[in-house]
């Protein structure tokens, strides 16, 4: 694989992501599959419509973030190795596609299961009366996204990420073998868990979501996450080599 062929392999990789991530966003604006509600479980989705504790822009800012300091610290400690670079790329590679997989499988299971919020009910009746769920009042938009609790796309995607730079982490540093500030460095991946942990959680307790819906979300993101690590984490050395003289022209 020549320098051409890498640059082309990485452009195709690219675009492959951005196609990803159009179908992504075109099926988060589809409505789901309408679910008859009986009177008598009205009571699961009466609770309070209040805005999100942590807002999607929070989110996205977060999957850009914390990776971005994680890549940066590792190639502050590792800049004198020469595979730094390229291992930050491919790793970039490895968490876009999960990002990408994540936000479409997500999408797809809350058009086909079609399961109300917990605040459905004052998304259909803003003014807090009426029982004919099949004719609702509110604004149409937000009874559609009033129908997409299952699963939690918020849950899924931080899991993603957090998952993600966790298992990079371990691999890049090889926590079974003694290391100075191990402790430490655990730490700083469990804190990365707690983080998911709570904004997963915070799904709950702004009404927006079931806890079934946020436990499935983070379980679709953990596998993702561990599923495109693992492919991602092996090292290429071919395409290391390539990217290096790509990143590096005077390698050579």
């Amino acid at each position: 694989m020549d320098k051409a062929t890498t640059a082309l392999h990485l452009i195709i990789e690219s675009g492959f992501r951005v196609g990803f991530w159009i179908i992504f966003l075109w099926l988060d604006k589809l409505s789901p599959v309408v679910r008859h509600i009986d009177e008598d479980e009205l009571w699961m989705y009466r609770y309070p419509s209040v805005d999100s504790y942590f807002p999607k822009r929070y989110l996205y800012m977060t999957m850009v973030c914390v990776p971005m300091i994680i890549y940066i610290g590792h190639w502050l400690l590792a800049r004198k190795n020469r595979t730094t670079i390229p291992e930050i790329i491919q790793s970039v590679y490895g968490l876009t596609l999960a990002y990408c997989l994540n936000g479409i499988i997500t999408c797809v299971l809350k058009l086909s299961v079609g399961r109300p919020r917990p605040n459905f009910y004052f998304r259909c009746f803003p003014e807090g009366y009426g029982t004919d769920i099949d004719n609702c009042d509110g604004e149409y938009h937000g009874q559609m996204d009033g129908r997409k609790s299952f699963p939690s796309a918020h849950a899924s995607f931080i899991f993603t990420c957090m998952i993600y730079m966790i298992l990079y982490i371990n691999t890049r540093l090889d926590l079974k073998r003694p290391r100075f500030c191990k402790g430490i460095i655990i730490s700083m991946m469990t804190t990365l868990f707690l983080f998911a942990s709570v904004v997963a959680a915070s799904r709950t307790a702004d009404y927006h979501h079931h806890f079934s819906d946020v436990i499935s979300g983070a379980l679709i993101g953990s596998a993702i996450a561990y599923i495109v690590q693992g492919c991602y984490s092996s090292t290429d050395e071919i395409l290391q080599e390539n990217l290096l003289r790509i990143v590096k022209p005077d390698h050579e």
